[in-house]
């Protein structure tokens, strides 16, 4: 499928790349090699193109041509590319990687190694902006969210049902101990008093 209904939307509300740092990831076919639009000066692409690009999912979306080479998904290269956060002076990184699993428990099902390895992926990353000392606080669907979700995350018919389970179990994670403690962070005196 052509991602042009992706880019169509997009292009209305880009007419130049923004001031603010935004960065787009994809993979460029022939090299193999993760390329950051927004970042990569040697890269350049109008955000919609590079929007479409970054969601050119192998085998369901053709690849983007941007500059005479060919880029599919950036999730190709890394489920959420949170490690070019990793030592750039930030006070927290929030990662949302809804390809993964929270926790260890065992879960028979077809995705359960896909969802491992992106699991896997994501606390290397995580560690990474750790040791250059920058806290994470990353969300990841739980079983029961799953159970809501089922296998085919393209389905537009469970999108009001996984919208309300995502926003219950966003708001769970946001109130454990972990969260709230990585939320204290940066929270300033002037913030507390307003």
């Amino acid at each position: 499928m052509s991602t042009e209904a992706v880019a169509a939307g997009l292009r209305e509300l880009f007419d130049a790349w923004p001031e603010t740092p935004l960065w787009i990831n994809a993979v460029e076919l022939h090299t193999g090699r993760r390329v950051t639009f927004g970042r990569d000066v040697a890269h350049h692409a109008e955000v919609a193109t590079a929007v479409a690009a970054s969601c050119a999912i192998p085998t369901y979306f053709e690849p983007v041509t941007i500059g005479g080479s060919r880029f599919v998904d950036g999730g190709a290269h890394s489920p959420t590319n949170a490690d070019l956060l990793a030592g750039i002076g930030l006070d927290l990184v929030v990662v949302s990687s809804p390809m993964s699993i929270a926790g260890s428990k065992l879960r028979i099902a077809p995705d359960q190694a896909a969802r491992r390895y992106s699991q896997y992926a994501l606390a290397r990353e995580a560690a990474r902006i750790r040791k250059a000392g920058t806290p994470v606080l990353t969300f990841q669907p739980t079983p029961e969210d799953l159970a809501v979700f089922g296998l085919n995350a393209m389905d537009t018919t469970k999108r009001a049902g996984v919208t309300r389970q995502a926003r219950t179990s966003a708001i769970a994670r946001l109130l454990r101990p972990d969260a709230q403690d990585r939320l204290a962070r940066l929270r300033t005196p002037a913030a507390d008093v307003g």
